[in-house]
């Protein structure tokens, strides 16, 4: 019993953040490469290339929540989606305050805000933005998105 108790005491204890400065240096590589990948994805964005927005998501597909959602779409939903009329692009966008928190060598969670300018002239939104990046074929892919904001861009 007392094993029992230790031992469910040990799993429920916070485990201590690890400095970016004792990161291994694959990890270190794995948080470079995030922050690479989040500013190209702020440039495709920004510049409304859709086909770069999509090849972002992972080929499995990818879960996406926010404003009370959340729903898994295939890799060929999220192609059809960026495609089509139900995406406008803004008409400019930028990130701030990136945060990224490694979960192993070959994956990444994401943290920062957005701030999406409508293409229509109404005021810049400001989004919160999580997202899960894994490494697949080589490459970091959006697995898990998490966007949200006052008001819908």
């Amino acid at each position: 019993m007392l094993l029992l108790f230790v031992g469910a005491t040990v799993a429920c204890t916070p485990m201590a953040l690890t400095s970016p400065a004792n990161y291994t240096s694959d990890i270190s590589e794995t948080v470079g490469e995030a922050q690479r990948f989040m500013n190209d994805y702020a440039r495709d964005l920004a510049a409304g290339d859709r086909a770069a927005i999509a090849r972002r998501y992972a080929r499995g597909g990818a879960w996406l929540l926010g404003h009370g959602r959340k729903d898994f779409e295939s890799y060929a939903r999220i192609e059809t989606r960026y495609a089509g009329p139900e995406w406008t692009p803004p008409r400019s966008f930028e990130w701030r305050d990136l945060s990224v928190e490694p979960t192993g060598r070959d994956a990444v969670v994401v943290a920062e805000l957005g701030l999406w300018e409508p293409a229509d002239g109404h005021p810049i939104v400001t989004l919160s933005y999580t997202a899960l990046l894994i490494r697949e074929d080589g490459e970091l892919r959006i697995r898990l998105e998490d966007e949200s904001s006052a008001r819908r861009p």
